[in-house]
């Protein structure tokens, strides 16, 4: 049902999140997957940095981090040793083996285990790095943290980008609504209320529902106004945003003379 125009604040649609998405890392661009008006999800690869180095980097890496051989071959030593020492250790107890050899097999033993613990701290090294090299080459793909449209697209395969935007994502579901409100409704509008939008599209009419999710704590003095921002859910982006709208607020009663100042 349309609401009466005289219980009306004016209001505007806009994309509840709006991202210039750049790059953390500086090179030069190898591909943009999407265009202006192409929808992504989140999570979506959009653009790609050229890292052929990079690639090359993780996959060295990659192989460093899987050998095993150095860390078994150590452990081979360390058990031989320890068989060593338990021999030596029986003879000298029964007088068949001197103090010296007994010493000698105590510390090839302790050289044993000292060289396995710098063998399985060098895999570790192996596998932090390979994880390093994958985080460095993660940075030359870009992702777009937010389900959206793009808006416009800044960047060619080819082009140099030095931190500035690839792309401008708009988040679309949620929409938000901004509003200035007289004054006079300060206290009477509050988060979580529930208000009525009339987005000003053709003569359809059609209203939809929304949450008050933002109330300023100052009053603009020039403009005896303060600020209200609504959010509208918008599965499918059926609702368009930029729109001119209406808004009414459940069981607030507006005053038309504190009511006219239009939405920016």
């Amino acid at each position: 049902m349309a609401q009466n125009n005289n219980n009306q604040l004016n209001c505007r649609i806009e994309p509840s999140t709006m991202i210039a998405l750049s790059s953390p890392v500086v090179g030069v661009i190898s591909e943009v997957l999407v265009d202006k008006n192409s929808k992504v999800e989140k999570g979506t690869v959009v653009a790609r940095l050229e890292s052929s180095v990079e690639t090359a980097t993780a996959e060295l890496r990659r192989v460093q981090a899987d050998l095993h051989s150095d860390v078994d071959a150590q452990r081979l030593q360390l058990d031989f040793s320890q068989r060593n020492l338990e021999r030596v250790n029986n003879l000298y107890e029964k007088k068949a083996a001197s103090f010296t050899e007994l010493d000698k097999a105590k510390t090839e033993r302790a050289i044993a285990a000292q060289q396995l613990q710098q063998a399985q701290d060098r895999k570790r090294q192996a596998d932090l790095e390979y994880k390093r090299a994958q985080a460095d080459l993660q940075k030359r793909t870009i992702v777009s943290p937010v389900s959206g449209i793009v808006v416009e697209r800044f960047k060619q395969p080819g082009e140099h980008i030095d931190f500035e935007p690839v792309l401008k994502i708009a988040h679309l579901d949620p929409l938000k609504v901004e509003v200035f409100a007289p004054s006079s409704l300060y206290g009477a509008i509050k988060e979580g209320m529930k208000a009525t939008v009339t987005p000003e599209l053709g003569a359809s009419g059609k209203t939809y529902s929304a949450d008050v999710i933002l109330v300023d704590q100052v009053i603009d003095g020039p403009s005896n106004t303060f600020a209200i921002r609504l959010s509208i859910p918008n599965p499918d982006n059926k609702i368009p945003s930029g729109l001119k709208c209406k808004v009414s607020f459940q069981g607030v009663t507006l005053n038309l003379l504190d009511a006219k100042r239009p939405a920016n």
